[in-house]
C-alpha cells in the first residue's frame, strides 16, 4: 500500500503539470504567441516541508504573459478604456478554477491520514 505522503506529493506533481497544460492549450487557443517563448517558458517547482509533504507549487513562466491575461502592457495601462488590447484570458480562470478543486482534494486527502492516524491511535 502506497504511503498517503507518497500519494499526496503524486496528486500535487500531477496537478501542476496539469495547470502548465491547461494554459499551454489556452495560450495556443487564443493565440498569445508572439515569439513563442511564453509556451516554453514554464517552470514547476514542488517545495517540500520538513516532512516530506508538498508545502508549496510554485509556477513560474515570462511575466508578460500576465499582460496578456489583463489586457495591458506597453503603451496600454491597466484599465486604459481606450486601448487597443483586447484582455486574453488564459491564466486567472483556468487558475483559480483548478485552485479550489485542489483545494478539495487536498481536504480529501488529509482527511484520509487523519482517519489513519486515528484508527492507528485507537487499534495500536
Amino acid at each position: 500500500m502506497k504511503d498517503l505522503s507518497e500519494s499526496k506529493r503524486e496528486y500535487y506533481e500531477s496537478w501542476a503539470k496539469m495547470m502548465v497544460t491547461i494554459w499551454q492549450d489556452k495560450i495556443i487557443a487564443l493565440g498569445v504567441r508572439d515569439s513563442g517563448e511564453l509556451l516554453t517558458s514554464f517552470i514547476t517547482e514542488l517545495h517540500l516541508q520538513s516532512g516530506g509533504d508538498v508545502g508549496k507549487i510554485t509556477h513560474t513562466y515570462l511575466a508578460y504573459g500576465r499582460m496578456v491575461d489583463m489586457g495591458a502592457g506597453r503603451g496600454s495601462p491597466l484599465g486604459s478604456e481606450d486601448s487597443s488590447r483586447k484582455r486574453k484570458d488564459w491564466y486567472s480562470k483556468a487558475y483559480f478554477h483548478s485552485v479550489k478543486v485542489l483545494t478539495e482534494k487536498m481536504a480529501q486527502l488529509y482527511g484520509e491520514e487523519f482517519q489513519y492516524i486515528i484508527t492507528g491511535t485507537l487499534t495500536g
